[in-house]
């Protein structure tokens, strides 16, 4: 019995490779173009930067305060005379009510935007989630928060709940 012979590659057709070798440049092309990234955005100052960080460890103290369950932490990071959505007190009496319900939490930061950021004031726009460990207090959403420094502090002076569109 002879052995079978293996099949040639057919290179009559075009510019005589196979088929998987025309890919192969294009590949190859796509792949290192996608190595050098180039930002069209403007240029972010050490000033912003700065800013944006001290911003953002506002909302980890929220997290802490979620994450002890105390509600006298979490009254704290909001301004004295807020109004809106509710006044301090009735924060206050919230969280309160929710920590002796629920027990402690989690508050996770999932998305923040910054709308306006200066040195003594910002509007952010926060997309949050929180979640009790037994699960019937969990909440969140997006919510857009107007933010005044008091001494080395940020506090909430106001915030308002954003509908997003597609949920």
């Amino acid at each position: 019995m002879a052995a079978k012979r293996p099949r040639r590659l057919d290179l009559s057709q075009g510019m005589g490779y196979p088929t998987g070798m025309r890919l192969l440049p294009i590949i190859a092309a796509v792949l290192l173009s996608s190595c050098g990234y180039v930002s069209f955005g403007r240029k972010v100052s050490d000033d912003e930067l700065r800013l944006r960080s001290d911003v953002r460890a506002y909302y980890d103290e929220v997290a802490r305060a979620f994450a002890a369950g105390n509600t006298d932490a979490l009254t704290l990071l909001f301004d004295a005379a807020i109004t809106k959505p509710m006044s301090r007190e009735k924060i206050a009496a919230w969280g309160k009510d929710f920590f002796a319900k629920h027990g402690p939490a989690s508050f996770k930061v999932e998305r923040v935007e910054y709308e306006r950021l200066g040195y003594e004031s910002a509007v952010v726009l926060l997309t949050y989630r929180v979640e009790t460990k037994d699960g019937d207090g969990n909440f969140g959403g997006t919510e857009r928060d107007d933010l005044a420094k008091r001494g080395r502090r940020w506090v909430v002076t106001a915030s308002e709940k954003v509908e997003t569109g597609g949920k």
